[in-house]
């Protein structure tokens, strides 16, 4: 399931960039925290994969522009369906029945609004000095929350968040289906602004009931982390300023979105107590906002097979490395450590402008050479990579020509990284200087990379990879589009092909993603869920290919879907076998034994390329004669799958009539849209 949070004209690049990185420390674990922009709402069949969409600060009169009609038609009957709705500071007043803002003064705005999940209206600013793309009226203002909110498990009355702009919502308690959760109160140093004929308290959050569903409107930002703004701006005024007051706070404010998140029905990740680290032998108090749960980057541990694979690819990295020691590429800056016996040096986050002119964060990795031989598995406790080549070569040795296999011979690991898809693909150089069958892998991705938008960070449990693979350009008969389908094939393979686990219920749903049966338990019905993906990313090198494979799959934890082990452990309840439960490193040494024999078969073989595979892949999928609408013709076409083509692996459909029969000569060849929501629900159309 997704958390959409709307990027489109008018946002504040600032407000944006903190409510995703907060949405995704809260409930990244269970779901892809991704931007949407107004035309993603109006074309993308978004609406029965959104957990919660959110619509952050920024200015309402473009909001009112671009969403106005259609989209906010989609938006509002997504809410009324049991949606979940999220609007912050503008998004809070773009959301209300009426606006009025800064009457008076050259900002002013006022009028109707299309949404109307507040019936009354949300009125502004409540402290003075507000400046659009400014700090000048940002405050660190004092809340009272409503009996029902303070309550357990929060336990506290009042907090101090960030406001820079906010409303209130006129007389908030006088309207059905509205419940106040917080006011704004006195004791802020400010003066309020006059309440134009309004009583009593100002309502700073509240929660509406629109149909089956629920909106969360707040004219503070609650999901601001202090932790994350420059305390030295002069605009937060001298110390003790805005930012520091913020901090004092910061835990009260992490509680209060956890509950704000709970109360929208999200699911949360596991809260980390407020904690030491340790660091050369000394104790670091955890930063403000770290009990978000983002952790912190851990340093790369790059070993081999061999301990002369090791010394040859370093000698091709050090080729990279600048006078300053250090090999700074496109998107990401390496330092070099010669062995896990040298202390690897702690390196401060710099904040830069990413791709979209948002703020991104960036640190420079650690590369810890092992020249001879895996790191001590004190070294990697989630990972150990010792275990896994050991597998690897085990594997090998009951293959034919099992010397020939290389793939996974060099592995970069990482207990917590941004993301081993982005580390590769977008570092072309350092790519290009990587072997055939290079894997970097990871315990935890804090910016994990999925097809479309997707970015998530990972839950405990899941395999996740990246591999580098050349693929020549002259093997016609074997296009490289059939890459993502052959890693998919070889993830469920290298399960089901074990003796004893044919039957464990792996699938395979096109284009990229692994399915799974859901376990039947206390009369449920059955459900395939999705439990893996697979990302392939492509760039042109000379007479090649290099592509980079990118591949998870939930493997040891049973939530917030299943897992394979999840999956052994019902079937040997079901069938009495005793089956043994598979590590990440037995499955991804597994899976790249099988994909490398699978792989030399495609290129090599007899030259049919994937017609070799076309009967184990109908076999593993879920689709056989399964029908879908093709919405992108007018009037929609029901069509029935037949297969996909073996010369650029469209999906192979024929239409049908009202009675489910086939339509002679009514035959369409399907690729995915590119959307990140539902493969079969929004497909185009190439008619055959």
């Amino acid at each position: 399931m997704n958390v959409l949070v709307y990027s489109g004209e008018g946002t504040s690049r600032t407000s944006l960039a903190h409510t995703v990185r907060t949405l995704k420390a809260l409930v990244g674990h269970h779901y892809d925290v991704m931007k949407i922009d107004a035309k993603g709402l109006l074309t993308e069949p978004w609406e029965e994969s959104t957990s919660l969409l959110v619509i952050p600060g920024g200015r309402d009169l473009p909001y009112t522009r671009d969403l106005n009609g259609a989209v906010n038609n989609k938006i509002r009957a997504y809410v009324q369906a049991g949606g979940r709705f999220w609007g912050i500071c503008a998004g809070a007043y773009y959301s209300s029945s009426q606006v009025l803002f800064e009457p008076g003064t050259p900002m002013e705005v006022q009028g109707p609004r299309d949404l109307k999940f507040f019936g009354g209206e949300c009125r502004g600013v409540v402290y003075p000095g507000f400046v659009y793309d400014s700090e000048q009226g940002a405050n660190a203002v004092e809340i009272q929350l409503s009996a029902e909110l303070s309550k357990e498990p929060l336990g506290f009355e009042r907090t101090r968040v960030y406001f820079n702009g906010g409303g209130y919502f006129v007389n908030a308690e006088t309207y059905p289906d509205t419940e106040v959760l917080s006011w704004y109160t006195d004791n802020n140093g400010l003066e309020s602004v006059p309440s134009h004929g309004s009583t009593g308290a100002k309502a700073s959050m509240i929660a509406c009931t629109v149909g089956q569903g629920l909106a969360l409107l707040t004219g503070v930002h609650p999901e601001y982390d202090a932790s994350h703004l420059d305390a030295g701006n002069p605009e937060y005024g001298p110390l003790p300023n805005v930012v520091s007051r913020l901090l004092e706070q910061d835990k009260e404010r992490v509680l209060l979105l956890r509950s704000l998140l709970t109360r929208l029905g999200l699911k949360l990740t596991q809260q980390e107590p407020q904690a030491t680290l340790t660091n050369s032998g000394s104790d670091i108090e955890l930063p403000p906002g770290a009990i978000q749960g983002i952790p912190d980057l851990t340093s790369l541990y790059l070993a081999s097979t061999r301990p002369a694979i090791t010394q040859e690819l370093t000698r091709s990295l050090k080729s990279l490395v600048t006078g300053a020691g250090l090999i700074k590429e496109a998107n990401d800056t390496f330092q070099l450590i010669d062995s896990p016996q040298h202390a690897a040096p702690f390196h401060t986050p710099t904040l830069s402008e990413g791709a979209d002119g948002e703020g991104e964060e960036k640190v420079i990795k650690n590369i810890v050479l092992c020249p001879e031989g895996a790191p001590s598995g004190n070294l990697t406790p989630q990972f150990t990579m010792d275990t896994f080549f050991t597998h690897l070569q085990q594997l090998r040795s009951t293959s034919f020509n099992g010397g020939q296999l290389h793939f996974g011979d060099s592995l970069l690991y990482g207990q917590v990284v941004t993301s081993t898809q982005t580390m590769l693909d977008k570092n072309f150089a350092l790519c290009q200087k990587l072997p055939n069958g290079f894997v970097c892998n990871a315990t935890t991705q804090v910016a994990g990379r999925g097809r479309g938008r997707n970015s998530w960070i990972s839950a405990p449990g899941c395999l996740q990879f990246s591999m580098v693979l050349r693929h020549p350009v002259q093997a016609r008969h074997a296009s490289a589009v059939f890459v993502q389908y052959l890693v998919a094939l070889a993830v469920v393979e290298a399960v089901c092909s074990m003796p004893g686990y044919e039957d464990v219920p792996l699938k395979l749903k096109w284009p990229n993603d692994i399915y799974a049966e859901a376990p039947i338990e206390d009369g449920s019905e059955r459900k395939m869920i999705k439990i893996g993906g697979v990302l392939v990313n492509s760039n042109f090198s000379g007479s090649e290919f290099l592509l980079v494979i990118g591949c998870g799959v939930n493997t040891t934890n049973p939530n917030p879907t299943t897992s394979i082990n999840h999956l052994i452990r019902h079937h040997n309840k079901v069938t009495g076998k005793n089956l043994a439960l598979l590590s990440q490193e037995t499955l991804l040494a597994k899976i790249l034994v099988k994909l490398e024999k699978m792989y030399n078969q495609f290129l090599e073989g007899d030259r049919t390329g994937f017609a070799q595979f076309e009967h184990l892949y109908y076999k593993r999928w879920l689709h056989t004669d399964a029908y879908v609408t093709l919405t992108t013709l007018t009037p929609h076409r029901k069509v029935r799958i037949q297969g996909i083509t073996l010369d650029y692996g469209l999906l192979r459909t024929v239409a049908v009539d009202e009675q489910g029969r086939d339509v002679a000569g009514e035959e369409f060849r399907l690729q995915p849209d590119g959307n990140s929501f539902d493969m079969l629900k929004g497909l185009i159309s190439q008619k055959a």
